[in-house]
This record gives structure tokens, C-alpha cells and sequence, in this order.
């Protein structure tokens, strides 16, 4: 993690205000949709041939990139390897890296998965994770601690893009108020980042307005059905305050090598066009 004199989310914003883009691209490696001329490698090997590829390609385009643990972890240690020279090619490239493992527990547990992602002599080094907000604030503290001293971000879940994330994110607790919007107050309280799904505008208006000061992760953007508009409740009023996820739609686009690339900017180009509208 660079710059560790300026706060996480000072940097990402910086980074899209040089951009210009509030694209984040998603790096979810599936293998058997990688291009044909890769599966003929080993899968730790084509995933990181592949995502090499696909960060020389985005670099200039998107503001950082969220490999998502699950599909590095499935090819064990030689995928855990790919995803941390993942990690190790997006820095070097000047892209921010969110790690989206969504780890947490308490004490010594959540001291090691802090370490394990988040610390500068750490295997993986990442400059953001994603964290399930659970387990309250003692499942919270020891990824803030790891993270702050070197400039690093934690996302916590407070409103998932999925279609079921209402069974129990939308209960209304005995306050009157919602399990999400529980979440937010706790999120504004450790001041931290969030992810909040482009999926629920109307949700994310009410987060933002409980978060004024975190960064907003948004996945959801296209494969799960929303729209740049459907994301700008996310953002402040100026326009600063979220980033927005984009995995399937990128990083498959055809044709290989450029369909990627082109995807982006198309993306970029949508949200720059909603939130000036806006």
C-alpha cells in the first residue's frame, strides 16, 4: 500500500478525479470462459495471464480493480499465489486493489485475516478488503487497525446487490429502523467504506445519507440488472463518494483482447454522462 501519509479513501478519490472514471473492474476469473489460447495453461497460470492482460489493457481506463477471492481459492495454493501477483501487477500499475474476500471474526481470528490481506509484510498486501459487519465492532477493529496506519480502506457490507439480500437486510429491527440501515449507523460510527448494491436505489439513497463520509463500493452495474442512474444515489451531491463494480461485462466483453477495454469505457462514459445529469 503506497502514499500511507494520505487516508484510503483520499487516494481512490484522487484517482478517479485524475481519470476521470469511477470504474472498478472486477476480477472473477472463471476459466472455462478465459480465450482459448490460455486454457491450454495450467488454471493459476492462465488466470494470471489473463488478468496481467486485462490490467495492462484498463489501466488508464479504471480507478482500481477487486479480484474476488473465491475464484483464486478454488485452484489452492497455486490459485491463492495468482491472486496475490494479481494484487502485486495492479500496484504496480498504479491501480488501487480491493481484495473481495468479505472475511471477519473476533480476537486473534480476525487479527490474522487482517494480517493475511491487509498488512505491508502480509503474503497478499492488498490496499482495501471487503468485511462482513457481523460480528459488530470487535470483528471490525483488528482490519482497521491493519489497514489505517498504511493508507489501506475496509469495505463493509451494508446493502448486498443480490435479489435475496432483503431476507433479513430489510428487517425492520425493534428501533423502527432496518438491518441495513443499522449497519450504515455502525459503518458511520467506525468510519470506514461500504458496499451498497446498485440494485436498491432507493436503499442507497438512505445509506448515503447515514454514511456522509464513507466510500461507496457498488456491485450490481449491468449482469445484475442496474443502470448508471441506478447507482447515483450512492454518490454526494458533487459526485465524489462511490465507486462502481463491473466484473462479467468487462472482463468478458468480445472480442479478446479489446471487447475489454472498449467495455470500460463504455462504462465509464455511461456514469460520467448519469452524474452529470444528475
Amino acid at each position: 500500500m503506497s502514499d500511507s501519509n494520505s487516508s484510503f479513501r483520499e487516494r481512490l478519490e484522487r484517482s478517479c478525479q485524475d481519470k476521470q472514471s469511477r470504474v472498478v473492474v472486477g476480477l472473477d476469473p472463471r476459466y472455462d470462459q478465459l480465450p482459448e489460447e490460455l486454457r491450454r495453461l495450467q488454471p493459476a497460470e492462465a488466470i494470471i495471464a489473463f488478468n496481467r492482460a486485462l490490467i495492462d489493457a484498463l489501466a488508464d481506463v479504471c480507478v482500481a480493480v477487486k479480484p474476488q477471492a473465491a475464484f483464486y481459492e478454488l485452484w489452492g495454493a497455486a490459485g491463492f499465489e495468482a491472486l496475490r501477483l494479481t494484487v502485486e501487477h495492479a500496484r504496480s500499475r498504479g491501480l488501487v486493489t480491493i481484495v473481495d474476500a468479505k472475511r471477519n471474526d473476533i480476537g486473534s481470528t480476525a487479527e490474522a485475516y487482517a494480517h493475511a490481506f491487509l498488512a505491508p509484510d502480509g503474503p497478499m498486501k492488498a490496499d482495501a478488503l471487503t468485511v462482513n459487519g457481523y460480528l459488530g465492532g470487535d470483528g471490525i477493529q483488528p482490519f482497521l487497525e491493519a489497514a489505517r496506519p498504511h493508507g489501506g480502506g475496509v469495505f463493509v457490507l451494508v446493502k448486498t446487490s443480490n435479489s435475496s439480500s432483503g431476507e433479513l437486510q430489510d428487517r425492520t429491527l425493534s428501533s423502527g429502523e432496518t438491518v441495513f440501515e443499522a449497519m450504515a449507523r455502525l459503518v458511520d460510527r467506525w468510519d470506514c467504506e461500504a458496499v451498497v448494491g446498485g440494485t436498491w436505489p432507493e436503499q442507497a439513497q438512505r445509506a448515503r445519507a447515514l454514511m456522509p463520509r464513507a466510500t461507496i463500493l457498488v456491485p450490481g452495474y449491468g449482469a445484475q440488472g442496474a443502470s448508471a442512474e441506478d447507482c447515483l444515489p450512492n454518490f454526494r451531491n458533487d459526485g465524489t463518494g462511490a465507486v462502481v463494480n463491473n466484473a462479467r461485462g468487462i472482463i468478458f466483453a468480445q472480442p479478446w483482447p479489446d471487447g475489454p477495454r472498449r467495455a470500460a469505457e463504455t462504462m465509464r462514459d455511461e456514469l460520467n454522462r448519469a452524474l452529470q445529469h444528475s
